[in-house]
């Protein structure tokens, strides 16, 4: 068992997410592909009190800023090398 249920198996995570196709943020599909977890672990993230708390919800679509994203990856540096959820280099 994880001590942390939100922390990633070691080598899951990409090293960085390409930037999200809408100015709002990623969507739930986005960062369940980027981090590699089922898209109901990120709705359940986006609870008060979860890494993902700050999501806003705009009609039926969640927005979840790039900042907490790349908060739950550990990238400090918001210029590092962008990458997409297939591996390829983000354009």
């Amino acid at each position: 068992m994880q001590e942390n249920p939100t922390s990633l198996p070691s080598g899951q995570a990409m090293a960085a997410p390409a930037p999200p196709k809408s100015p709002l943020g990623y969507t739930v599909a986005e960062v369940a592909a980027i981090l590699g977890k089922h898209p109901n672990t990120i709705y359940a993230w986006t609870r008060p009190g979860c890494p993902l708390a700050d999501a806003r919800q705009i009609g039926s679509t969640f927005y979840i800023p790039r900042r907490a994203v790349r908060a739950l990856l550990d990238l400090d540096d918001d210029t590092a090398e962008l990458v997409s959820p297939t591996g390829g280099e983000a354009a």
